[in-house]
């Protein structure tokens, strides 16, 4: 059987990439549908979060050193 995980972010890796939102209120912003989903209690799902991050930027961001 394959287990297929999802690359995720932390706190540490969104602020690696310049998101510098509290993690309370990237929910709230979650929640409000802007900006993407959790796939953890503390981790976003990487590829929608490199997905918005190019939308509002115009460039995929770099890989954080803390990726996981």
């Amino acid at each position: 059987m394959k287990i297929n995980m999802k690359r995720g972010y932390c706190p540490k890796c969104l602020e690696d990439l310049g998101v510098l939102n509290s993690p309370k209120h990237l929910r709230v912003l979650e929640a409000q549908g802007k900006f993407p989903r959790r796939i953890g209690p503390l981790m976003w799902d990487a590829d929608e979060v490199d997905d918005w991050f190019e939308q509002i930027t115009g460039s995929r961001p770099r890989r954080p050193s803390s990726d996981h």
